[in-house]
């Protein structure tokens, strides 16, 4: 039902132009959020002057991917490129930035400067070359060349039309990071004022005023992986780029452009994020990946218009989290909410007793029916909310790595998760906390990881198969678990590393704290309202068949719960009642103060 839902949605909406005819400069809606099939070179040329924010792309390296693209020679390049610059320069506003990934090619042995001379080049057009960030790829394959290392980095060369351009740097802020506990313990005088740079640069810094901060501004060198799973496509890079590039130069609705958009990783990011894009693809067969990759994508604009007293605590973990927040609020935190109010309403006294030790109860001295019915709901709801919201936030670990890896949901024993990441391939078995089981438990979980392996061998997984017991919460200081047996060999990671692991994000770990929350404080209020009510409902309940003279019935409970055979329940005979007529009292009535004055003296 939720693939066909998936395609109807699909289908109904139309993004993508083949009819360059179509577009109308006047009319924004004929070419936002469209994407386009054609060179971008006669595409840009319909679209109007200064209309577009951030251009961000990652063209056809010169002489690369001459089975996609057919190649451009290195000694062409600068000129193949100049043309078409002078049309992003044309349709990007005067105050929009420019990103262009790029890196040279080796020929006979050294670099071809066709990226320097693409840089000469388009300083002469008119364009200002502002930064230079570099793109370190954590997860570059391992390589040996005669002469050279293996490449693990790109240029993502920024260009601006002016010198005051649109920035937004407090979007991309870090937590400051374990160096500050150490350098910002014990500050020296020199520390405490500005402390100019020995070289006469005219820069200079003062330490104490990082004292208190708990974010920092990032370097210019940006460390993400590769994107593993380019789904298709000979070159995608990583949702994570383009995303960063987005909340640092735009705002919400916005328009960001990508002339060379590949597989629509570009498209997507700005989608999801709330901004508008358009996407430029002259391969018919990538246009039509990059619109279903498009199309799948959920735009988060309400997410990102954020309330006013959420900014601090979102500060601290960071930002860049948007992307997975709707589907924490939307899959985890409503459906928990939904299943405790379902749990509640249908929640029966006699049925709790029953599962509950009344030694426990009688052994913690309540003597109140209301205490009682309070303690065995709030341990009922407690034990049933462990499994629910743990099944819940395992269904978000295994989206995160649908999204930036292709991960699936798997269907062998005791495995949740299978990725395909690099050159290995990951089977995970989730849990909520580390103590999740006993030694046969865990004994049992091994030889399942075992049979796993065998079966993923007998189906063509010829990668290196590694095992993990993820735990979403707690400690385990030694995650490496060797077995005597190799096929048993796992690793266990929990808590920040089991998020990192799954995300590549040492932060997220933090940041799931933030859209919880949000929702719980929407949904507490009436929980609680709801869980009085039942309170009341149950202590009368109780106070009907459990209670003899006002006090708790515990021998009439102990039977309730434990005698053998059939127990016949019945209710008090005889309940106390309050007479609220007007009668005849011993009790002593108290002055009333508003009286004390006219007492005579």
């Amino acid at each position: 039902m939720v693939e066909a839902a998936l395609n109807i949605t699909l289908e109904s909406e139309e993004i993508l132009i083949q009819d360059l005819g179509l577009i109308d400069q006047d009319n924004p809606q004929s070419w936002q959020n469209k994407l386009i099939l054609g060179d971008c070179l006669k595409t840009l040329q319909k679209l109007p002057s200064a209309s577009v924010d951030l251009i961000i792309t990652s063209p056809p390296y010169a002489d690369s991917r001459k089975q996609t693209y057919g190649g451009i020679s290195p000694d062409e390049y600068t000129d193949w490129f100049l043309t078409r610059a002078l049309e992003f320069k044309r349709v990007l506003k005067s105050e929009g930035s420019f990103i262009l990934n790029i890196k040279e090619k080796v020929v006979n042995g050294e670099r071809h400067p066709y990226v320097l001379n693409l840089i000469l080049g388009m300083q002469k057009q008119g364009w200002l070359w502002t930064e230079e960030y570099i793109w370190h790829k954590k997860n570059s394959y391992p390589g040996k060349w005669s002469n050279r290392f293996r490449d693990s980095w790109e240029r993502c060369l920024h260009f601006n039309k002016q010198k005051k351009f649109k920035m937004y740097q407090e979007s991309v802020m870090v937590p400051m990071g374990d160096w500050a506990k150490s350098r910002l313990k014990n500050l020296s005088e020199t520390d405490r004022r500005r402390d100019n740079s020995k070289v006469e640069s005219g820069f200079g810094k003062n330490i104490s005023n990082w004292a208190e901060r708990k974010m920092a501004y990032p370097t210019n060198v940006l460390h993400l992986a590769t994107e593993c799973g380019n789904k298709n496509h000979s070159a995608a890079f990583p949702k994570t780029l383009p995303s960063w590039f987005i909340k640092l130069f735009t705002d919400l609705d916005d328009v960001v452009l990508d002339p060379f958009t590949g597989s629509g990783t570009s498209c997507v990011a700005a989608k999801e994020l709330g901004r508008n894009y358009v996407g430029i693809e002259i391969k018919r067969e990538y246009c039509q990946l990059a619109e279903i990759n498009i199309k799948k994508a959920v735009s988060n604009t309400q997410v990102l218009k954020k309330n006013n007293q959420y900014n601090e605590e979102l500060n601290v973990v960071g930002s860049g989290y948007e992307i997975y927040h709707d589907y924490l609020i939307q899959h985890v935190l409503k459906p928990f909410y939904d299943k405790r109010f379902e749990k509640l309403s249908k929640l029966k006294l006699k049925d709790v007793i029953k599962r509950k030790n009344p030694y426990l109860f009688k052994a913690k001295n309540i003597e109140r029916g209301q205490d009682f019915v309070d303690s065995i709901i709030t341990a009922f709801l407690s034990s049933q909310e462990e499994t629910i919201f743990g099944n819940l936030l395992e269904g978000f670990a295994i989206h995160i790595s649908e999204s930036l890896y292709g991960g699936f949901k798997s269907k062998l024993n005791s495995i949740d998760l299978e990725f395909q990441r690099d050159e290995n391939y990951y089977i995970v078995g989730i849990k909520s906390g580390t103590n999740w089981g006993n030694a046969d438990q865990i004994n049992k979980m091994k030889d399942n990881l075992k049979k796993a392996r065998h079966s993923l061998r007998t189906q063509g997984i010829t990668s290196n198969i590694i095992a993990v017991n993820g735990c979403m919460y707690g400690k385990d200081n030694n995650p490496f678990k060797e077995d005597i047996d190799s096929e048993k060999t796992y690793f266990k990671y929990a808590g920040q590393e089991f998020w990192e692991f799954v995300s590549e994000d040492a932060n997220l770990y933090q940041a799931i704290i933030v859209p919880i929350g949000e929702e719980a404080r929407k949904k507490d209020e009436l929980f609680k309202s709801t869980l009085d009510a039942k309170v009341n409902e149950m202590t009368f309940e109780f106070m009907q068949y459990f209670t003899i003279n006002g006090r708790i019935d515990w021998i009439k409970l102990v039977d309730y719960v434990s005698k053998k055979g059939d127990f016949k329940l019945e209710s008090v005979s005889r309940q106390m009642t309050l007479d609220l007529e007007e009668s005849d009292s011993d009790l002593e009535e108290t002055l009333d103060l508003a009286d004390a004055f006219d007492v005579e003296k």
